[in-house]
């Protein structure tokens, strides 16, 4: 099976408030990829002294997208208002790209590892592979 994570690892685990051990524990027997909306997320919050790092993780890790861009980006257009009918546009916005990678793992029988509990109510609109790990301070 294919797991991948979301930011919300990525960014504890680079700061080392996660151990890599850890982090890779919650994929254990999985082949780990990497989502080109998480490699942008990262790129677009790295520094000088992390972007290194960033940009080897991108390189070491084949990319996970789903078979359909267009079908995903229309079903999140869909899906969020119904999920989180009460942020305002901005804040909707911002869960867009969690919902991308919902259906990324949806449409790929992969599994999300994330840390962010609001993957619990998308999971609740429509079914994929998630695993959450606990919160940890970003």
């Amino acid at each position: 099976m294919i797991a991948f994570f979301d930011t919300s690892v990525y960014v504890p685990l680079f700061r080392g408030l996660v151990r890599k051990e850890a982090a890779l524990a919650a994929a254990e027997g999985c082949i780990l990829r990497l989502s080109p909306i998480v490699a942008s997320e990262l790129l677009r919050a790295t520094n000088s002294d992390s972007r290194d790092r960033v940009e080897d993780l991108i390189e070491s890790l084949l990319p996970i997208e789903p078979p359909s861009w267009r079908r995903c980006w229309l079903e999140a257009g869909r899906v969020l208002p119904r999920v989180f009918p009460d942020h305002d546009q901005i804040g909707i916005s911002r869960l867009q790209n969690d919902c991308l990678l919902a259906l990324t793992a949806r449409q790929n029988g992969a599994i999300l590892i994330a840390a962010d509990r609001h993957f619990e109510s998308l999971k609740r609109a429509f079914r994929f592979p998630l695993k959450l790990l606990p919160e940890v301070g970003t």
